[in-house]
C-alpha cells in the first residue's frame, strides 16, 4: 500500500468525498426518488424476481412494509412517478391461451393497438377486454388481464445494497452510499496511475498523478453523477470502480482471474463495461505491442483464468434475463414505458439511426450563451466531453508512446461504441454521462502519453472543474439552466 502513496490515497478520498457532500448538501438528508436498487435487494431479500412496488401508492400503507417503503413511494410520486421500470403484461385469452409481452403502440389509434408482441417472438391481435377470458380473482370473474413489473437495470448494485436494505429498508440512503463510491473512485484512479509508474509505464510524479487524479474527480461527469443519487447514476458510478479495479487486476496480467471477476460484475453493473475486455486481451495477445510466438500455454492459462468467472457471471445474467422476460438478452429495455420503447419498437436498441445525436451529445454539444438571465442554458441531453474535460484533447498529441497504449486504446475504441448507437443520448444529463465507461482509459492514456502538465494544461484543468461544477450544482435543482430539445436523429 505504501507504494502506491498511503498518505495521498487518504487526503484523495477525503477531499473528494468532502467536496462530493458539500456539493450534494440537501440530497444527503434523504434517500433519492429513484430507488430501484433498494427495491430490486428487497426482492431478492423476499426470494423473488419482480416488483409490486409501481402499483403502491404512499397513502394506502399496510402492517407488513418494510421501513420507509411508503415514505420512498411518496418521494417517487413527487418526483413525477414511475420512471423506468420494466412492464409486462399476462393476458388469459378466451380459448384458456395465456400469453406474456406487450402493446408497442398502446397510443394508436388505428388497429395497430391491439397488436401484442409475445415474449417468445410471436405477433398476435387481441382487442382487450373482448378478447380475454373474465375467470381470474377472487370471484373468478374478473378480466385476466396482469401486469408485472421489473427493475429493469442489471443486478449487481442490489446485492450491494442488500445488507443495508435488511437493516434499514427503503430508508437506505443511495445518495450517500454513491457519493462515497465516487469518493473511493477517485483512490483507484489514483492508484492506476501510480501502478502505471512502478510498473514502468508511465514517468509521471506523483504530483501529476494527482492532478489527474482529482481531474477525474471534479473535471469530469464522474463530479454531476456521484452527487446524486438514483439509479442511473448509482449503476455509472459502480460501474467506475468495478472498472477501475479490473484494470488494476489486468495489468500487465498479473491477476487474471480477479480481473475477469472485476470485469464481470462490471458487467453485471453496465452491460457496456464489457467490451473492455480488450484492455485484458491486448495485453494477452500483443505483450509489449507485438505478437511473440512461443506464448501459447500463457495464452490459454492467463485466457482460460480470465474467462471463467466471465462466463459464470454472463451465463448467470441470461438466465435471470430469462427468467423474467423470456429472453436471455432482454435486460428489460424493451418493456419501458414512453418514448424509449417506441424507439425501442421502430429501430431496435442499437441503430445507425442513433449514432448522428449521440456523436453530437457525446463529443461536440455545447451550452448556448443568452443576452439576458439565466445567461447560459444546457441542453437535457448535456454538453459533449469536448466542453466538459477539454483536455482530453491531449490524448491525440502524444509525447510518448508506451507499449501499454495499445491496450488501454483497444478498450476505448469498442467500449465508446454500445452508446454511440445506443436508442438513448444519456437524457436527462448535464454533459455525456455514459463516458463513464470508458473515461478511466482516457486518463491512463494522459497518464502515459507523458505530455507535460504545464500550466496552460493545468488552466484546463481548472476550467473543467468550473463547468463541472456548476453541473453539479445546478443539474436536477436549477431548472433555469437547461432546455429541452430534439438532436437530429431519431426521436
Amino acid at each position: 500500500m505504501r507504494q502506491f502513496g498511503l498518505k495521498q490515497s487518504v487526503i484523495v478520498f477525503a477531499v473528494v468525498g468532502a467536496v462530493y457532500a458539500l456539493v450534494a448538501w440537501d440530497r444527503l438528508a434523504q434517500p433519492s426518488p429513484q430507488f430501484h436498487f433498494v427495491d430490486l435487494a428487497e426482492s431478492f431479500m423476499h426470494g423473488r424476481l419482480d416488483t409490486e412496488t409501481p402499483k403502491q401508492r404512499s397513502s394506502h400503507a399496510r402492517p407488513e412494509d418494510p421501513q420507509g417503503y411508503r415514505e420512498a413511494i411518496k418521494r417517487s410520486e413527487q418526483a413525477g412517478g414511475w420512471n423506468d421500470w420494466a412492464a409486462i403484461r399476462t393476458l388469459t385469452l378466451e380459448d384458456g391461451q395465456v400469453v406474456r409481452g406487450r402493446f408497442p403502440w398502446p397510443g394508436d389509434s388505428g388497429e395497430r393497438r391491439h397488436l401484442f408482441y409475445t415474449d417468445d417472438g410471436y405477433e398476435l391481435k387481441i382487442v382487450v377486454p373482448q378478447d380475454l377470458a373474465r375467470t381470474c380473482g377472487e370471484s373468478g370473474r374478473r378480466i385476466c388481464d396482469e401486469t408485472t413489473y421489473y427493475v429493469s437495470f442489471p443486478p449487481f448494485p442490489a446485492l450491494v445494497f442488500m445488507p443495508f436494505a435488511a437493516l434499514m429498508g427503503y430508508d437506505v440512503n443511495d445518495v450517500l452510499v454513491t457519493l462515497l463510491v465516487g469518493a473511493l473512485n477517485a483512490v483507484l484512479i489514483f492508484w492506476f496511475l501510480q501502478l502505471l509508474v512502478i510498473r514502468g509505464h508511465s514517468t509521471r510524479s506523483t504530483t501529476d498523478n494527482l492532478w489527474l487524479t482529482f481531474a477525474f474527480a471534479f473535471g469530469t461527469v464522474a463530479f454531476f453523477s456521484s452527487v446524486r443519487g438514483e439509479v442511473w447514476f448509482t449503476a455509472l458510478v459502480f460501474g467506475v470502480g468495478l472498472n477501475v479495479g479490473y484494470m488494476l487486476a489486468a495489468l500487465d496480467l498479473k491477476h487474471p482471474l480477479v480481473a475477469g471477476l472485476l470485469l464481470g460484475l462490471g458487467v453485471a453493473t453496465r452491460v457496456p463495461i464489457a467490451f473492455c475486455f480488450a484492455f485484458f486481451a491486448w495485453q494477452l495477445f500483443f505483450p509489449g505491442g507485438r505478437w511473440q510466438s512461443g506464448r501459447t500455454r500463457e495464452i490459454l492459462v492467463k485466457g482460460a483464468w480470465f474467462a471463467a468467472p466471465l462466463i459464470v457471471i454472463g451465463v448467470a445474467l441470461m438466465q435471470y434475463n430469462k427468467a423474467r422476460f423470456g429472453d436471455a438478452m432482454e435486460f428489460g429495455h424493451s418493456y419501458l414505458s414512453g418514448g424509449a420503447a417506441d424507439r425501442v419498437r421502430d429501430h431496435g436498441m442499437f441503430s445507425w439511426t442513433y449514432l448522428n445525436r449521440n456523436l453530437l451529445s457525446a463529443f461536440v454539444s455545447l451550452p448556448r450563451i443568452l443576452p439576458s438571465a439565466p445567461f447560459v442554458q444546457v441542453s437535457t441531453h448535456g454538453v459533449g466531453l469536448l466542453f466538459t474535460t477539454p483536455i482530453l484533447a491531449l490524448v491525440l498529441w502524444p509525447r510518448q508512446r508506451p507499449a501499454i497504449r495499445g491496450a488501454l486504446w483497444a478498450a476505448v475504441a469498442l467500449a465508446v461504441l454500445p452508446g454511440l448507437f445506443y436508442q438513448n443520448t444519456g437524457w436527462s444529463q448535464f454533459g455525456y454521462r455514459f463516458a463513464l465507461d470508458f473515461l478511466p482509459y482516457l486518463f491512463a492514456l494522459l497518464a502515459v502519453e507523458g505530455r507535460p502538465l504545464s500550466r496552460r494544461v493545468k488552466a484546463v484543468i481548472l476550467f473543467a472543474i468550473i463547468v463541472n461544477l456548476f453541473g453539479a450544482i445546478t443539474f436536477g435543482r436549477f431548472g433555469q439552466f437547461y432546455y429541452e430539445t430534439i438532436l437530429p436523429g431519431a426521436t
